[in-house]
């Protein structure tokens, strides 16, 4: 059965408490006189505010590590290759990962995943959630993927405060999701935050 682009990333989405692009405002000041009165200041000039995306990215491994297939495609992974077909109870790793690109501490950073577990989709391998966020932004995706693969363990259950990520039916979440909200996640500047788990091919 062919692991289509639906399987890979069948609905992935991100909720994301980021920079966004805002009017170009003078700053208006005002000081105050602990005696009493106050006292308006001038414009203090322009300030630019300068929004940046982060991506957010699902990659499907083999059970030696390599990476067969990735969302939104890459390079570095099976030559762009963002469908695979694989056989029947094939063993293999989901690795979903945010970058943070920017010299700003990203918080509350929030993403689902459903895995399709259907018939023809596959077994998800009970307990096998880990996390990273040791990798910069500009990490290889084989540095990340062995950092993560050895990263530290999570319940599958919603966990806050103790797990950043967990699993219920078949919808993974990381980070204060609502409705199934787990610890807060942070992502440092610079740095990428990465989950991973064990499933089966059905």
């Amino acid at each position: 059965m062919k692991l289509a682009r639906q399987h890979i990333s069948k609905a992935i989405a991100i909720a994301i408490s980021a920079l966004w692009s805002l009017p170009i405002l003078a700053a208006t000041n005002q000081a105050t006189d602990p005696g009493g009165g106050s006292v308006s200041l001038t414009a203090s000039g322009n300030v630019t505010v300068n929004s940046a995306s982060l991506q957010l990215v699902k990659q499907v491994y083999d059970s030696g590590g390599n990476c067969l297939a990735s969302a939104p495609a890459d390079a570095t992974c099976n030559s762009s290759a963002t469908t695979i077909a694989v056989p029947a109870g094939t063993n293999l790793k989901f690795m979903i990962f945010v970058r943070n690109a920017t010299d700003i501490a990203i918080s509350n950073v929030r993403f689902q995943d459903v895995l399709d577990e259907s018939g023809s989709g596959f077994t998800y391998s009970v307990g096998t959630i880990k996390y990273s966020s040791s990798q910069t932004d500009v990490a290889t995706v084989a540095n990340l993927y062995t950092a993560t693969n050895g990263g530290t363990a999570q319940t599958d259950v919603v966990g806050a405060p103790d797990d950043f990520a967990s699993k219920s039916g078949s919808t993974f979440t990381v980070g204060a999701v609502t409705g199934q909200a787990n610890q807060s996640v942070s992502v440092a500047a610079r740095t990428t935050f990465a989950i991973i788990f064990n499933a089966s091919k059905n």
